[in-house]
């Protein structure tokens, strides 16, 4: 949920007073607010996380601090020294000490780094949350209907765009690709549907940062760190993982980072069942960038040049390209872990903007 500076104008004063804060600066900055008090600066929040989550949230931040884990921030405490967050008007607010810069560029921190910071983030949370159960419920398939509702949405584009006169040259390089989109998209929603009618559960349960992005890491004087945990939730730590792949993963640049020596990184601090491998499968075949540039394309007609919306969506499909034998290969398998070709080594990361 972003702050905005005008609808919330009138509950931003009650919240710096829950801070005890006098600010001497504030500026707006990518939907939080930086207030510089004089004191110290922070970054202030609004989100739509329940108070009881939040507390939740707070409470494995902390012991997951306790263990040695350095990469995530603790929420400054409220004036009364009792309370992380302020409710005001149906929301909760909170705030971090303003750290370091978020990663534009992205290669401040290298993948293998960041990946193996991960795999301790899940090992080290999955005895912190012994016992909580996974939203929803603990059927893998989270997300199916949005997943086949894309589909349905694809195949009417589709229809509509082949008839056309007229194509722009985006929807013409989608047109190009979507035979594989349309097969991807099916492969990922039809494996869904199997873990479901198979009642397939959680092999087991962490916590899931959910929004991982560049945008969501600092880079600072004493390391990098985690931002945006207020989405963090109970789940596999598989989707962070697929996350991280596809996000994390460049391919603005000649040489290109390898996801399956960063996925080895991975299970060298945190193994992965072959369950939950078969689950990662299932979450990188989707076409979830593609579909995304799709969809934005129309969605936002006019924050989207054209070039920039054809250069994007190549990269996407080289990104959805490069999983697909992974994917097919751990999918055909239920007894051994497969071995992918070995491709380049890794190499810095990049954002993907």
């Amino acid at each position: 949920m972003k702050l905005d500076p005008q609808t919330d104008g009138s509950v931003i004063p009650r919240v710096f007073a829950a801070f005890g804060w006098s600010p001497v600066q504030v500026r707006y900055i990518r939907g939080i607010l930086r207030v510089d008090t004089g004191d110290g600066v922070f970054a202030l929040k609004k989100t739509a996380a329940e108070p009881a989550q939040l507390t939740f949230l707070n409470q494995t931040l902390i012991q997951l601090k306790e263990k040695g884990y350095e990469h995530v921030m603790l929420p400054v405490k409220t004036k009364e020294g009792d309370r992380l967050f302020v409710e005001e008007e149906g929301s909760c607010w909170y705030a971090l000490p303003w750290y370091g810069e978020t990663a534009e560029k992205g290669d401040e921190v290298s993948p293998t780094e960041l990946i193996r910071g991960l795999a301790r983030l899940h090992k080290l949370c999955e005895p912190l949350i012994a016992g909580k159960k996974a939203p929803d419920s603990a059927i893998v398939t989270s997300g199916l209907k949005e997943k086949t509702e894309a589909g349905e949405r694809l195949k009417r584009w589709r229809e509509a765009v082949s008839v056309r006169e007229y194509a722009s040259p985006f929807e013409k390089a989608v047109l190009s690709h979507v035979d594989y989109l349309e097969k991807a998209l099916r492969f990922s929603v039809e494996g869904w549907r199997k873990q479901k009618s198979a009642g397939e559960v959680f092999p087991r349960t962490t916590l899931v940062h959910g929004r991982l992005h560049p945008h969501n890491l600092l880079v600072g004087t004493f390391g990098w760190r985690w931002i945006d945990f207020d989405h963090a939730h109970v789940g596999t730590p598989v989707s962070d993982v697929a996350m991280f792949l596809r996000r994390f993963v460049p391919f603005d640049r000649d040489e290109v980072v390898d996801p399956f020596a960063l996925l080895r990184e991975y299970e060298s601090e945190y193994p992965l069942k072959q369950k939950e491998k078969r689950l990662l499968a299932l979450h990188l075949a989707y076409p979830e960038g593609p579909i995304r540039m799709i969809f934005a394309y129309y969605d936002r007609p006019n924050r989207l040049e054209e070039t920039v919306a054809v250069r994007t969506l190549s990269e996407e499909m080289d990104r959805l390209r490069l999983f697909r034998e992974w994917v097919q290969s751990v999918w055909k398998q239920k007894g051994k872990s497969p071995s992918p070709k070995k491709r380049r080594g890794t190499v810095s990361v990049r954002s993907n903007r």
